[in-house]
């Protein structure tokens, strides 16, 4: 068990921190310049790009899902992290030869390496803390600030390498970043107390081989289906039925309190997956119009249109800290707000940026590239959704999780958002543009299509705000504490 909590945040901390840093800065130099690589080197129409980065960005976590499971069951949070890495590094070393078909196989690495990755350092982090450590809020905002850093990092310099000395080298560079992760988790790992150690099954030399083969069934499933996205979302459809039901026969064998603690983190998931399905459009449908219809030159500059991504995560790095005062500010107040009602506030704020968008197109017309302010002001009204649900959501999802399901829980969030991401690039076809439409019929489809984004993110979040009650009574019940 972990020791009892004191004020100091457990060194692992920091160690995967610094993982997830590397990790997500190789991720974010890869996504915030493939679009752009899709259509504007491969010259793909705006339609079949978009289903390719929801498809793939969809693989990347529906295979946090099994690879959750591998680390519960057989491999141990350390070997699925290692594991996961090395696959990804030889997927960003295959995307660099810049051959179309190579590319599926390139995207079908890296997609089951970060389901051995990705979900396994949150977790990890999460055996760190007890169920009511009062450290385990701030550690995940310290840990959600590294993947943000990373993100930054990442996107900045991808976008000006890619600009600058082609894609071949930016994808480089997200190689370069996967092999740091691993090389800080290595580093770093006799800080983390033997707790990323493997359960007593993995000695079997059956399970480890079982394991394995299905890494290279994965591995080649994954390449055909993203080849051909179309299917892609049948699979990802078929594997949330079968996971909705895997999660109530797990929940039907639980006591009562932990029954009521995985339906409400089930509540939050289902609402987390239209959040990440508008907040997508970010990677494709935005950075198109950015790309396309925004006067990008600052002093002589032409800043890239993939470093809205960067400057993406530059904001969320400023404000985290703004909205964290703000919501101790109104607890002392007397006003504070419950996680449910700033859960609910993500995809509010959400929306209400994507309007900014299309307020934006309105009043600059069809005559003239936009003003770069309004992505800027769309950036800031965006980053506070994503501020007010994603930590907490990572939080929320390791406190109510039984802990010998930590895996299996985190695997469950990141598949709504693998969901959400092949949603992603269906809906993109409202801003999806045809090759040779004048200005003013581009103008339109994208002032249409943020609309429709804001509609939709909003109408979760005010659902969610009137289920709010409900939940926090079944909160409430959890405990003596009422928290």
């Amino acid at each position: 068990m972990p020791p009892a909590p004191g004020t100091r945040q457990p060194r692992a901390l920091y160690i995967l921190f610094m993982t997830e840093f590397w990790e997500r800065f190789g991720y974010y130099s890869m996504v915030s310049i493939f679009t752009l690589y899709l259509v504007n080197v491969l010259k793909m129409d705006d339609a079949r790009a978009f289903l390719i980065f929801g498809a793939y960005t969809s693989f990347a976590y529906l295979t946090t899902v099994a690879g959750g499971v591998a680390a519960d069951r057989v491999l141990g949070f350390g070997r699925a992290i290692i594991t996961g890495a090395i696959i990804v590094g030889f997927g960003y070393l295959a995307l660099g030869f810049g051959s179309e078909r190579l590319m599926f196989l390139a995207l079908a690495l890296m997609a089951v390496g970060n389901g051995l990755f990705k979900p396994n350092v949150s977790a990890l982090l999460g055996h760190f803390y007890t169920d009511d450590d009062p450290r385990r809020a701030p550690g995940f905002t310290i840990f959600y600030m590294g993947i943000n850093i990373g993100a930054f990092a990442g996107a900045l310099l991808a976008g000006i390498i890619a600009t600058k000395f082609g894609y071949t080298m930016a994808f480089a560079l997200a190689g370069l970043g996967k092999m740091a992760s691993l090389a800080t988790y290595l580093a770093g790992r006799r800080f983390l107390e033997k707790r990323d150690r493997p359960p007593e099954i993995s000695g079997s030399a059956r399970w480890n081989a079982i394991v394995g083969l299905a890494i290279l069934l994965a591995i080649g499933l994954s390449a055909i289906l993203l080849s051909r996205p179309e299917w892609a979302g049948w699979f990802v459809f078929a594997v949330g039925v079968a996971l909705v039901v895997s999660y109530f026969a797990i929940m039907a064998k639980e006591d009562p309190e932990s029954r009521r603690r995985m339906l409400i983190l089930l509540v939050l998931i289902l609402f987390s997956i239209p959040f990440w399905a508008i907040y997508q459009q970010q990677g494709i449908s935005v950075t198109l119009f950015t790309d396309r219809d925004v006067n990008r030159n600052v002093f002589g500059w032409i800043v890239p249109a993939s470093e809205g991504t960067a400057f993406s995560a530059l904001v969320l790095i400023i404000l985290s800290p703004f909205v964290a005062r703000l919501w101790l500010f109104l607890a002392r107040k007397g006003y504070a707000v419950s996680d449910l009602v700033k859960y609910a506030l993500g995809p509010i704020f959400l929306g209400l940026s994507f309007w900014v968008l299309s307020v934006g197109i309105v009043e600059t017309g069809d005559t003239v590239k936009a003003s770069l302010m309004w992505i800027v002001l769309f950036y800031i009204v965006f980053e506070i959704g994503e501020i007010c649900l994603s930590p907490l959501g990572l939080a929320l999802t390791t406190k109510l999780a039984p802990r010998r399901l930590g895996g299996y829980a985190m695997g469950v969030w990141f598949y709504a958002t693998a969901a959400a991401n092949f949603v992603a690039g269906v809906i993109g076809d409202y801003a999806a543009v045809p090759k040779g439409a004048a200005p003013a019929a581009e103008a339109s489809i994208y002032e249409h299509g943020f609309f429709v984004y804001g509609l939709m993110a909003i109408a979760a979040g005010i659902i969610l705000l009137v289920l709010a009650p409900f939940l926090k009574r079944l909160m409430h019940n959890r405990d003596d504490s009422g928290h």
